[in-house]
């Protein structure tokens, strides 16, 4: 008796190629998720990380400072260290410019369309709040890994 019937083999092979191709695709996939990350423009950089922060902010017991991997995806490692000592000094929070914050901004916060100049660029955040507006200068530089916030300043 034949313990590997002839039939079996077309089977086994075309599941072979079958994970073989699956495997490939997902490889592709996930490069293709690092490069657009790497190449965000500085604009995608402060829209997403103003969603990831406001969002944040708005959930019970929210801190975004905690989220160290998250906030470095967004703003350089030199920012994130010296954001103790900045809130401190400016009684606020360095990224909204106040001290307490409104769950209306997460969806309607506005980006100026950024000006970049060689690895630096500069863009505005709005936070609407009521029929005033608080506007935050945003900095960014680009590092091997892509654009990062190094500087938000509040606007007059």
């Amino acid at each position: 008796m034949n313990k590997n019937p002839k039939g079996k083999q077309p089977l086994l092979k075309s599941i072979g190629r079958a994970i073989s191709v699956l495997v490939l695709m997902i490889g592709a996939a996930f490069i293709s998720m690092q490069a657009r990350a790497q190449t965000s423009g500085p604009e995608d950089i402060v829209r997403g990380f103003y969603s990831f922060y406001l969002h944040e902010l708005s959930l019970e017991n929210g801190d975004p400072m905690k989220k160290k991997s998250t906030m470095l995806k967004y703003v350089t490692p030199q920012l994130y260290a010296n954001e103790p000592r900045l809130v401190r000094r400016m009684g606020a929070d360095i990224f909204i410019c106040a001290q307490d914050w409104d769950t209306g901004w997460e969806k309607n916060f506005r980006v100026s369309t950024p000006e970049v100049k060689n690895n630096t660029a500069t863009t505005m955040v709005v936070l609407p709040s009521g029929a005033d507006q608080i506007k935050i200068n945003v900095t960014l530089i680009k590092l091997a890994a892509g654009w990062r916030v190094n500087k938000v300043a509040c606007a007059q």
